[in-house]
C-alpha cells in the first residue's frame, strides 16, 4: 500500500504520525538502520520523504497517519490508562474511528473514575505535556466516604498553603456549592490517582471516586457521559503552544 504524502515530510516525523513511537524514537530507530525507504536502510537524520515512497519498520510498511486529538467525558467501568497491558474496556473503546487503539492518554484513570481524559496519536505531544505536568491544570469533583468538618478542611488549606503539598499535588481545595460536605472541588496538577488518595488519607478520609471536570482550558460542559468531540484547530494550536 502507498503512503500518501501530501509534501515532503521529515522521516521521523512520518513514523511517530504512525502512532509507532514518539520523534525522538523514531530517530533512534532511523541511526540504527531499523528503517528502510523504498527497499533502503535509511540512516541519516534529517531525511525526508514524498509522495509515493514506501517505509519499513522491521520488516513492516508504516501507513502515514493524520495526527487525532480527542477530548473524551469517560463513563464509569471503562479504564483510561497509560499501560498497555490492560487490554478490557478501555476508553478507547468508545471512540469510533479507525486505529483507536493508537491514541495514548496523558493520565490513568480508574473504571470508578468519570470526567475528562485527553486522546491523542501525537506521541510528541503528548510526552511535552507530561514533561510540563506541573504547569497543568486540572479541576476535580471528589466524593469522600464522609463530610470534612470545617476543622479539618482548615487544616487542609493550610497544609496546601504552607507548599508542604508539592508531592502531592493539590494546588486548592474547598467545599462545592450547593452539593452535601463530602462532595469537594479540588485543583491539582497533571492527576495521578494514588497522590489524591494519599492526600485525603493523611487527614482518614477515603475517596470514593473522582470526576475531573477540566483539563487547562478544557471542560466537559456539553459533552455528554460517554462522549467523545475531536478538537478544534484553534484548540490544538493552543496544546502545542502550552
Amino acid at each position: 500500500m502507498l503512503n500518501f504524502v501530501k509534501e515532503s515530510i521529515r522521516l521521523n516525523k512520518f513514523i511517530s504520525n504512525s502512532g509507532l513511537c514518539s520523534r525522538r524514537e523514531a530517530d533512534i530507530y532511523i541511526s540504527t538502520g531499523e528503517v528502510k525507504v523504498n527497499g533502503e536502510i535509511v540512516n541519516q537524520l534529517g531525511y525526508k520523504i514524498k509522495s509515493g515512497d514506501k517505509v519499513y519498520f522491521n520488516g513492516q510498511e508504516i501507513a502515514g497517519q493524520k495526527n487525532i486529538y480527542i477530548i473524551l467525558n469517560k463513563p464509569k467501568g471503562y479504564l483510561a490508562t497509560t499501560n498497555e497491558k490492560n487490554k478490557s474496556r478501555l476508553c478507547t473503546d468508545l471512540i469510533s474511528i479507525k486505529n483507536s487503539n493508537k491514541l495514548k492518554t496523558l493520565f490513568s484513570l480508574g473504571r470508578t473514575n468519570l470526567g475528562l481524559v485527553f486522546l491523542s496519536n501525537d506521541l510528541q505531544l503528548v510526552e511535552n505535556l507530561k514533561k510540563r505536568s506541573l504547569k497543568i491544570k486540572i479541576t476535580c469533583q471528589v466524593n469522600l466516604n464522609k463530610e470534612i468538618s470545617s476543622i479539618d478542611m482548615n487544616k487542609m488549606k493550610k497544609y496546601i498553603s504552607g507548599g508542604i503539598s508539592k508531592k502531592i499535588m493539590v494546588r486548592k481545595i474547598d467545599y462545592v456549592v450547593n452539593k452535601p460536605k463530602n462532595i469537594i472541588g479540588i485543583e491539582t496538577s497533571l492527576i495521578q490517582g494514588n497522590y489524591i488518595l494519599n492526600f485525603f488519607k493523611k487527614f482518614n478520609y477515603s475517596v470514593i471516586k473522582y470526576d475531573v471536570v477540566s483539563i487547562l482550558n478544557f471542560n466537559k460542559k456539553k459533552l455528554e457521559r460517554g462522549k467523545w468531540r475531536i478538537l478544534t484547530g484553534k484548540e490544538i494550536s493552543f496544546l502545542k503552544m502550552f
